[in-house]
């Protein structure tokens, strides 16, 4: 499609052809129809101008590109002035050529009789001038790249010496693929002072025989012959059989190896190398002294590497192998570890515990919750985008193949969706970037959508743009609790849209979601009065929050959405999504100016490539999971027995009643899961306030002075040696001879060493009160905090609370000095190990109070348990306080479910295995399947590429297969 818009072809009898003839002058171009001479051979196939700046003629004539039929029945008619292709223009041309390009890439796997690629001259040469070697290139030297006879000059084509091309001087403009000059109808090459580029630069620039070829190595300049022959392809399908992508498709003048195209999209990917300042790069690397000097094909790059990347996603998913339609997220990869109906997992008839694993005829569980699909919703706000400025002329490459959603679909639902106004109930969230709030020249606000939640996979199909942020807040100025309007269409869209890939026959989801306490309550009824929206009715969405957000919220969601609570949840945070952003940022920057369909290309690709790694890293991240599963059952379970075997049966049984009653009521009524919250009383608090006033006041000034050199005397202190001296004027000091104090070597000399017994019997007594009174104070502390400490708004308040709890800690360290020198006594009483094992070392770190109690919304108690003197008596410390009956009970609840946790995460781990292996195997047997249909076309290259497939995902499955069994082997899990 050059400036003349004539194509290369053999007439069939002499006839006449008018083209626009350009006329230059100062300040605009000026031009005229004029009669072409009369052609009576072969026109020779040397393109002209880079396609990305040239102008068309845009007519229909006789030997026109737009021409099909007999040449000598019409006349020929210009129908309008030309004009100059945009990017948008070559993608259209493009869009028509997919198929048959990505049918040469295919053809290019298997090998050949040809030897272009120890052909094609992409190296540097220096050349010597008698005193120093100076850049320079091939093309220089009189080398000519010939195509279509594997090297060799074509037998059509006219002799031209090499020498013509260089003296026939150099265009007066840039030759890339965007516009071509010509003076007259019969005009030479336009000629230029060869000596207006420095010398030893190492390509030669301006000159219209000249094709500018980029390379990982940098930019070259080469003579490209064209194979003419009557049923030679067409220049660009020749280039592209020689491993160069062409800029343009008629008169192509800019072609890019495949080694520069890949070249460049993993610096993209990897180190998000932006397209400007790859090109920039090349440039340097071609002459580190005139970079600028060097053809700009930075337009030109990023229009090829947008076409690129739609051929490697359409190979990659076998659509080059049979004729079949794209849906939406076809062109994605998903995650292989969860479960896919009909891909890695076969769903149970009956749905209960006790069916058996259909995957690998073991033994396994498979309770209802284990296949239920964890996804997680976020936005990420700096993923923004300008406004296009010809929208209506850009093309779309993969619009909704891959993770954004289609464009036509996903604008219907938000013109029809409204915005729903309700009374949030919690913190407002202003998940809004205020900063965009005011920019009106973005389209796109930030990007939003779904993820896998255990594994980190984007969900093909459900990346959306935002407009205003996921919640618009009414009142940005303030984040008191106010009315808000909640910009859920977004979101709701997304999540509608997770719901349908590989979900059929899954009638359980878990949703994390930043702030689902109120995004979900209204959800269904939103989904029902969309017309676009689909869910199944019997799909059971249980809504949670990630663990870090939810340190956000009230107190009273921790316990109603954290995944601490929720059976079948496993142990799973929540918050993978926010790791995944950050490879999305780095290509932001770049992505923020480009049109909107290359802008959703380039996110589309980076997420594919996300998954791509997720999907080879799985083997060792589930072996890892696995690992610590096990780790986790036997820690939780050695946890929890020690509460509840030293806890009255009666109390067990009402605990567990409440534990399944919550469970049961759980998703129609979030507030049932307050039981795991302690539930504070009045007189309680009445009575722990009047504990610790008293506490104070009974601890007098001189008492304390006489405590405090002795307080804390814990395991990690050195105790000095007792000296025994009689000491008249200081009685109160002097050492009582006891049989601990004597030694128990002493004892049996005197013969006393029953008395020594009797001493052993009255230091654990003394030692089981010391304990006594740390818990029923630690208690108090908390009680303390929650009720005292954390509601005090002024500082007389806070004074007196920390009084209070000062108060406490006293009492506290008075017990424990007595413990730990009960302890050291009984080591010289000849405890044995039993009795030693009972009563542990105290520690600094045992004397913290729980955080489950007096701060439920605190961060980092996911794995808390209490320390090893809470479980000694139990069942004695509940019949004694009420307030201690109510710890514990907590402290149970809390226990409980964190070995449940671990159990399913143990159990989830183990099924997930299976599934990975399993996807595996689909993805292998799918190419199998390619290659017996290829059988039949005779399709070596096809052929060549699903056998290459297929033999990477089998030794996928070996590798995770052997590693999984290892794993297994070297990690036996606790039962219990």
């Amino acid at each position: 499609m050059g400036g003349s818009r004539l194509q290369e072809w053999t007439p069939k009898r002499k006839y006449a052809v008018v083209e626009w003839q350009r006329t230059y002058r100062t300040r605009k171009v000026v031009g005229k129809w004029v009669e072409r001479p009369i052609i009576s051979r072969s026109v020779p196939a040397t393109p002209t101008k880079s396609s990305s700046k040239k102008e068309s003629c845009s007519m229909l004539y006789h030997g026109g590109d737009d021409f099909s039929g007999d040449l000598g029945d019409y006349r020929v008619t210009p129908l309008h002035l030309p004009k100059s292709l945009s990017q948008n223009d070559y993608i259209q041309q493009w869009v028509p050529k997919t198929k048959a390009y990505l049918d040469m890439l295919l053809e290019r796997e298997v090998p050949s009789d040809r030897t272009q690629h120890q052909r094609l001259p992409f190296h540097w040469v220096s050349q010597w001038t008698g005193s120093f070697f100076e850049e320079s290139c091939l093309v220089k030297s009189g080398m000519v790249i010939w195509l279509g006879h594997g090297g060799n000059a074509c037998s059509w084509e006219d002799d031209v010496g090499e020498s013509a091309l260089f003296t026939t001087g150099e265009g007066g403009s840039d030759d890339t693929d965007a516009k071509g000059t010509f003076e007259g109808p019969n005009a030479e090459l336009c000629t230029k002072d060869a000596h207006d580029l420095p010398t030893g630069v190492p390509f030669i620039k301006n000159n219209k025989a000249m094709t500018t070829i980029v390379d990982k190595s940098g930019v070259h300049t080469h003579i490209v012959k064209y194979c003419t022959c009557p049923e030679a392809a067409a220049a660009d399908i020749q280039l592209f059989n020689m491993g160069l992508f062409p800029a343009s498709f008629i008169e192509p003048k800019t072609a890019f190896t495949f080694d520069v195209l890949n070249d460049f999209l993993l610096d993209n990917l990897e180190c998000g190398t932006s397209a400007m300042n790859y090109y920039s790069k090349l440039r340097r690397m071609t002459t580190s002294v005139f970079p600028h000097l060097v053809p700009d094909r930075y337009r030109e790059l990023m229009r090829v590497a947008r076409q690129w990347r739609k051929l490697k996603l359409l190979k990659w998913n076998g659509f080059g192998h049979e004729e079949k339609e794209v849906r939406p997220g076809d062109l994605a990869l998903f995650c292989p570890a969860c479960p896919q109906p009909g891909i890695n997992v076969t769903l149970p008839a009956g749905g209960t515990a006790e069916d058996i694993n259909t995957n690998n005829g073991s033994d396994r569980q498979t309770p209802s919750w284990l296949y239920t699909r964890s996804l997680v919703m976020d936005g990420n706000f700096k993923a923004e985008h300008l406004h296009a400025t010809n929208p209506a002329d850009e093309v779309s490459l993969m619009d909704g193949h891959g993770f954004m959603v289609g464009d036509a679909m996903y604008k219907e639902h938000l013109a029809i969706a409204k915005d729903a106004v309700q009374q949030s109930e919690c913190n407002n969230h202003c998940t809004i970037n205020l900063a965009n709030a005011s920019r009106h020249r973005l389209e796109a606000t930030g990007i939003g959508g779904c993820a896998c939640a255990r594994h980190g996979c984007f969900v093909p199909h459900t990346m959306v743009d935002f407009q205003k942020g996921e919640w618009c807040v009414q009142s940005l100025g303030s984040c008191a609790l106010s009315p808000t309007v909640n910009r859920q269409m977004n979101m709701d869209y997304a999540l509608c849209e997770a719901l349908k890939l590989n979900a059929k026959g899954i009638r359980r989801v878990l949703t994390f979601y930043d702030v689902n306490c109120q995004y979900h309550k209204h959800l269904q009824e939103r989904i029902t009065d969309s017309p676009l929206l689909k869910m199944h009715g019997e799909l059971e969405i249980t809504p949670s929050i990630g663990l870090w957000h939810v340190h956000g919220h009230q107190d009273s969601c921790y316990v109603r959405y954290a995944s601490n609570f929720i059976q079948g949840a496993a142990r799973i945070d929540g918050e993978i999504m926010e790791t995944l952003w950050a490879p999305l940022n780095i290509i932001s920057p770049a992505a923020r100016g480009m049109g909107t369909p290359h802008r959703k290309e380039c996110l589309d690709y980076q997420m594919n490539d996300c998954n791509f790694m997720k999907m080879i890293r799985m083997t060792k991240s589930l072996c890892q999971k696995y690992k610590e599963a096990t780790k986790g059952v036997a820690k939780s379970n050695i946890a929890f027995e020690q509460l509840d075997d030293m806890a009255d049966t009666d109390k067990v049984k009402d605990w567990e009643a409440q534990e399944r009653l919550a469970h049961e009521r759980r998703r129609h009524d979030p507030t049932v899961m307050d039981i795991y919250e302690v539930q504070l009383r009045k007189d309680i608090d009445r009575w722990t306030a009047a504990r610790a006033i008293i506490l104070s006041e009974e601890l007098c000034d001189d008492e304390i002075q006489i405590m405090q050199p002795d307080l804390l005397i814990l395991e990690d202190d050195t105790e000095d040696e007792i000296t025994v001296e009689l000491r008249a004027f200081e009685p109160e000091k002097v050492v009582i001879p006891l049989p601990s104090n004597l030694g128990l070597e002493k004892c049996v000399a005197f013969g006393v060493s029953d008395i020594a017994d009797q001493e052993l019997t009255l230091r654990q007594g003394q030692a089981n009160d010391a304990l006594h009174h740390i818990r029923v104070h630690l208690a108090d502390k908390v009680v303390i905090f929650r009720k005292t400490v954390r509601v005090a708004k002024s500082q007389a308040l806070s004074t007196r609370a920390w009084a209070q709890v000062h108060s406490v800690d006293m009492v506290v360290s008075v017990n424990a000095s007595i413990y730990s020198k009960c302890r050291s006594q009984l080591c010289k009483l000849g405890a044995d190990d039993a009795l030693l094992k009972r009563y542990q070392p105290l520690t600094r770190e045992h004397l913290k109070v729980s955080t489950a109690i007096a701060d439920p919304n605190a961060r980092g108690q996911r794995n808390n348990v209490l320390a090893w003197f809470w479980s000694l008596d139990v069942e004695g410390d509940s019949d004694s306080s009420d307030w201690l009956n109510e710890f514990y009970r907590v402290h149970w609840l809390h226990a409980k479910a964190m070995r449940d946790r671990w159990a399913e995460e143990l159990l989830l781990v183990q099924h997930e295995m299976d599934w990975t292996c399993n996807s595996f195997c689909h993805k292998a047997e799918e190419w199998i399947r390619l290659t017996a249909i290829l059988k039949l076309a005779h399709k070596e290259g096809h052929l060549a590429y699903a056998k290459s497939q297929c033999k990477i995902y089998r030794r996928l499955f070996g590798e995770a297969r052997d590693a999984f069994n290892r794993a297994t082997a070297a990690c036996v899990p606790v039962q219990h």
